[in-house]
């Protein structure tokens, strides 16, 4: 069970870049969010792990990598995780386009970023049918998407709007 200490102050967490604390109820781990200094630009040891296996997410970008979807846990405790790992991709390009892969399709369309906050738009999908798909949920998580950070493990949250969860990718 993750619990987020929130940040008091969005302006201070946004200026310092000291981040919030995730607590993983279950053992005494802890990771570090930052906020991201920077918006796009492929760096090519951008989000490399260091020495200890962490990440400098400082130095992390949305157009790094391809982004596999892990999880999405929501603030009432329940959490999706894909039945087919490794299918739910996000690939975020340098022109502002946004291409996915789902267990069914694949979706392209259009993102724009100010700060850490981030919103998708003109989602078009394939419409090949496939009973049991996961595609409809992945699709509506992402239109509910409100801003994103890095954590010091490599990994990309995206915060869904009114602090409702936060999807996982690495």
């Amino acid at each position: 069970m993750v619990r987020i200490v929130a940040c008091i102050i969005v302006a201070a967490f946004l200026s310092t870049g000291s981040g919030c604390v995730f607590l993983k109820q279950s053992d005494s781990v802890t990771t570090v969010i930052s906020a991201p200094t920077h918006e796009t630009g492929n760096n090519e040891d951008a989000g490399e792990l260091l020495e200890g296996g962490e990440a400098d997410p400082s130095r992390m970008t949305l157009t790094m990598k391809n982004w596999t979807w892990i999880q999405t846990v929501y603030n009432n405790n329940t959490t999706v995780i894909p039945a087919k790992p490794d299918v739910f991709t996000l690939t975020f390009n340098e022109d502002g386009r946004l291409n996915a892969t789902t267990d069914c399709n694949r979706m392209n369309g259009s993102y724009s970023i100010d700060g850490r906050l981030l919103s998708f738009s003109k989602l078009a999908a394939t419409r090949m049918y496939c009973p049991d798909s996961q595609e409809s949920k992945f699709a509506d998580m992402l239109s509910h998407v409100a801003a994103f950070l890095f954590t010091s493990k490599g990994e990309l949250v995206l915060e869904l709007k009114f602090d409702s969860g936060q999807m996982l990718f690495k």
